[in-house]
Formats: structure tokens, sequence, C-alpha cells
């Protein structure tokens, strides 16, 4: 079974290099590739395809491109306007405010740490549906609606001002996170995690495989606190191991059609409880006993960073 766990990103200093190019019928836009520090970009930014760009408290006015196969990596500064991830680029952000939308399309992933803040975030497949896209999330906040329909999406210690919705993605895991609205999870082919997090709207989570894990002491990680649910939860038609375990909810727990039945207990429930959660059997015996190690694809993203900031490095600073 896949493993999951809070991912660790080394902290990335950096100073920048940029390239600025002024397109006669096009507002300014500036080019990175290399290494760039406390500079403002007073139009527009991009990564051209396979390169890699490195910037350190650098405010951004204009929108942000990451090219195919780019790589940019950001530690601190403003982008007021929509950052865009295309085909098999990666963004990387570790305390930055990101003012606008940020949206992957087709992307390698991005992973947002260290307090930044982006508005909504959609991730999309166009031409390559089948690409493992890394959606995650440490000790971030995001203003607005969370979407994906493709990927992996990963949140530890985040908070959404809006929806979370997940549809046939591989999984979607909230540890130690809070959702302000909904939280919809269906045909996602690598199940679900809720732990130790709140949502303060309703769940739905149906017609997904591997394993449901809704609370505490389920089959996919060690977890002992409880979770908050503000509206109705709904478990309905997955197809592989369900627990629900150590919630509390202010709505009502249903769902039928799940195969295996689900497992649980102590979940305290103001609403009404029916299907197949009326007499739930006890999870069993080991399940949710340890903490799993390493989250599978957390070395393939300190590997792509590595690899783009050594390249930025390599390159050093342009002129300016």
């Amino acid at each position: 079974m896949r493993a999951r766990s809070v991912l660790a990103v080394a902290a990335v200093v950096a100073s920048a290099s940029v390239a600025v190019a002024l397109p006669a019928s096009a507002g300014l836009t500036t080019y990175c590739e290399g290494e760039a520090g406390a500079v403002t970009v007073p139009g527009d930014l991009r990564v051209a395809a396979t390169k890699s760009c490195v910037l350190t408290d650098v405010n951004v006015s204009g929108t942000v491109t990451v090219e195919a196969g780019a790589s940019l990596v950001v530690n601190g500064g403003t982008f007021n306007g929509n950052v865009s991830v295309l085909d098999d680029g990666y963004f990387d952000a570790k305390g930055t405010t990101l003012n606008g939308s940020l949206t992957s399309t087709d992307g390698w992933g991005f992973f947002l740490s260290g307090g930044t803040k982006v508005g909504a975030v959609r991730v999309v497949a166009d031409k390559v549906p089948d690409r493992a896209t890394a959606a995650y999330f440490n000790g971030a906040k995001v203003n607005g609606d969370l979407t994906a329909s493709v990927g992996e999406v990963f949140l530890q210690a985040v908070n959404v001002t809006g929806n979370i919705s997940g549809t046939n993605v591989s999984y979607v895991d909230l540890m130690d996170s809070v959702a302000d609205k909904n939280v919809t999870v269906t045909g996602a082919k690598q199940g679900s995690v809720v732990c130790a997090s709140e949502v303060y709207g309703n769940g739905s989570f149906t017609n997904n495989s591997t394993a449901v894990q809704i609370g505490a002491n389920g089959p996919v990680v060690g977890c002992e606190q409880a979770s908050y649910w503000g509206g109705d939860l709904t478990v309905s038609g997955n197809k592989a191991a369900v627990a629900v375990s150590n919630n509390i909810v202010r709505g009502n727990l249903a769902g039928v059609d799940n195969d295996p039945a689900p497992t649980g207990s102590n979940n305290r429930v103001r609403g009404t409880v029916s299907g197949q959660f009326e007499n739930l059997a006890p999870e069993a015996a080991g399940r949710g006993s340890a903490a799993v190690d390493t989250h599978e694809r957390s070395a393939d993203v300190e590997s792509r960073k590595a690899a783009a900031v050594a390249a930025a490095k390599a390159h050093g600073p342009a002129d300016l």
C-alpha cells in the first residue's frame, strides 16, 4: 500500500538572475534563468521551457508562467498575478504570498510550504491524464477552492477557505488541516485520508478504491486524534477498506454500498446515523498501530527541487 506522511522540505536559500525582453507588441515580460534576489519585476515573469529559476524575496507585478519542463523555486516575496505551471513544469514556493490563483495543467507538480499563501488552486490534465502530478501543501493557506482532477493531493497543516474537491485523482489526504467549506473525494484510485482535521461543511467520499480512512485507527496511517465535521458525512460505494472512527459529526453520518462493509468506533453524531454505519464493526486488530515513515513522492519532490537549484546556480546571475 502506498505510504503517506508529513513531507519534509529543505529550506532553499538563493539569490536571482533574470534576462529582460521587451516585446514590441506586448507588455513588459521578464524571462528568468538562474538566480535572483531582492528585485521587483514590473510585468510578467516566465521561465522558459526546460530552464530553471530560483528567486529570493522577489516581487512580481504580473502573471507567472512555468513553461514545459521548467522549474521555478521561490523563497519569500510576493506575486500579484496568477501562476500557471505547464507540461512537466515544477513550482516550489516557501514563505511566499501568491495573491492570484495557481493552475497546474499537465504539470510535474508543485509544493507550497512555510506559510505560503495562494488564491484558488486548480490541478487539471490536458494531454497527459496519467501523469502522477504532485499537488503538495505543508504549512500553507489556500484562499479559495482547491480543485483537482488528476494526481496526488496532500495537505499537511493547511487551511483552505473554500471547497476541496478531488475527482478521479490518485488520492486526497488531509492531515492536521482545516477546510472552511465542503470536502468531496470521488473516484480516487488510491483512496483518501482525513486525519486530525476540521471540515466546517459536508464531507462526501464515494466510489473510491484502495482505502478510505476518516479519522483515527484506519488502514493507512496511524492517527489518534478526532476529526470534526460541521455538516453531513457521507461515505458510499467505496470498493476497498473503509474505516470511520473518532469523528465528531454535527450533521448526519450515512453510507451504503461500501464493499467490504466499513468498520469503526467512537463516532459522536448529532444528527442521524443510517445505512452501513448503524452498527459498525470495530476496526481489525493492528490497523493504524504505527505511523507510516515516508510519503512515496517526497524524495522525488526534493530531487526535482535540488536539480532546479543546481541548474540555476550553474547558470549564474544574468545582467539585469
